[in-house]
């Protein structure tokens, strides 16, 4: 009986990390779905330890434990999807493309970086409290970043090259949305030089034909 409850939590635990993969990254609906999804999980882990415990076993066992990290796991996704929820599809096309003309080709870790400082921007009052409004705001990112042809731009060179550029740069936009990227909120700038009110990291890339360091500061 053990063995089939420990089996049956690895089941949650494989859930857990495919649901992400069908998301469908802007659609309030489908975060409220896979919120759902994850409640489901914790229902389970829940009464997962309760059998274990009706069986006479101690929290300290390892069936509970692992219902447990499921539960917890699923917690924290329920907070990613809530605050992936708050953004629409305007949000994360453009976040998306601004990212791919300002880390494109780099690492995951920059690209994370550079979506953050825009949504903080976001957060922050001053400056506008639009994705839309941050990345077209004059003199900071580029107006043709929120444009559906520069998108689109990429998404053909995409299919024309078999690359998946896109996907690669809205998968770093979610990520950043649903907060799981590691970055002080009063982090909201980024370029080739510090400025602000001092840096709080500095990130050296190299590409093997071109190298750059990004600044990321506070402001």
């Amino acid at each position: 009986m053990k063995k089939y409850f420990i089996a049956a939590l690895l089941c949650m635990v494989m859930l857990i990390g495919l649901v992400p993969s069908a998301f469908a990254w802007s659609n309030y609906d489908t975060c409220m779905a896979s919120i759902r999804q994850q409640k489901q999980i914790q229902a389970q882990a829940h009464q997962t330890a309760n059998n274990l415990r009706n069986q006479g076993y101690a929290d300290s066992c390892a069936g509970i434990q692992a219902a447990k990290k499921t539960w917890a796991a699923a917690n924290a996704e329920i907070a990613a999807y809530t605050n992936l929820s708050r953004y629409t599809w305007d949000d994360i096309r453009i976040l998306t493309t601004t990212v791919y003309h300002e880390a494109g080709c780099t690492t995951e870790q920059l690209r994370q970086y550079v979506a953050r400082v825009a949504l903080n921007r976001v957060e922050d009052s001053r400056f506008p409290n639009t994705v839309y409004g941050v990345i077209t705001q004059r003199g900071q990112y580029n107006t043709k970043y929120a444009t559906m042809d520069a998108a689109q731009a990429i998404k053909n060179k995409d299919a024309a090259n078999g690359t998946r550029n896109w996907e690669t740069c809205k998968s770093s936009v979610m990520t950043a949305m649903m907060g799981k990227t590691d970055m002080p909120k009063n982090v909201i700038y980024q370029a080739n030089f510090t400025q602000g009110k001092g840096l709080w990291k500095s990130v050296y890339f190299n590409s093997g034909w071109f190298s750059s360091t990004s600044y990321f500061c506070y402001g």
